[in-house]
């Protein structure tokens, strides 16, 4: 009895002093939810998708104190296979052409993960299970933000990085 006390005391202590990370570890990437430090911009995935939806991930991006939403999703493209992530910003509803898509997209490009030893990899897109990487890693987001309508009309003000940490876990 008293060792069973001891382990829960240990591992209330353990939870403490990590910040409640024993829990984030375990959240899948389908329910991450990212945020960059300097903005506050914040991504967070919808959840596990149907086979039937196409795509192997979709997440909101949100810019802190402006409104402003943005929907992102990730495809499997390219050669080799990678995980692509497209960012589109008040695209319209409904069957679009490709120009217009090509008018609302703000970033695209292959997603990463980035551990806590700072290894960098490729967005787990086959399962929906898979640990959120403590990271994210969107290559030249910051720039793309930059020549995107929202900034250029000022509805964006703080410009994020290219890199989002491990926030939470939607449960």
């Amino acid at each position: 009895m008293a060792s069973a006390r001891l382990f829960a005391l240990m591992l209330a202590v353990t939870m403490v002093a990590a910040g409640g990370l024993p829990a984030r570890a375990a959240c899948p990437q389908a329910l991450a939810v990212y945020d960059e430090a300097g903005s506050g911009a914040e991504i967070a995935f919808a959840g596990p998708l149907s086979e039937a939806d196409g795509m192997q991930h979709r997440f909101s991006l949100s810019f802190a104190g402006s409104g402003v939403m943005m929907d992102g999703v990730v495809m499997m493209a390219g050669e080799p296979d990678r995980p692509w992530g497209v960012i589109l910003h008040e695209c319209p509803e409904g069957d679009a052409t490709g120009a217009e898509i090509a008018a609302c997209t703000v970033w695209e490009g292959v997603i990463y993960t980035i551990g806590s030893t700072g290894e960098a990899r490729w967005l787990p897109v086959l399962d929906a299970d898979h640990k959120a990487g403590d990271s994210l890693l969107l290559p030249d987001f910051s720039a793309a933000v930059m020549r995107s309508q929202a900034w250029q009309a000022g509805q964006v003000t703080r410009l994020p990085g290219d890199v989002f940490r491990l926030k939470a876990c939607q449960e």
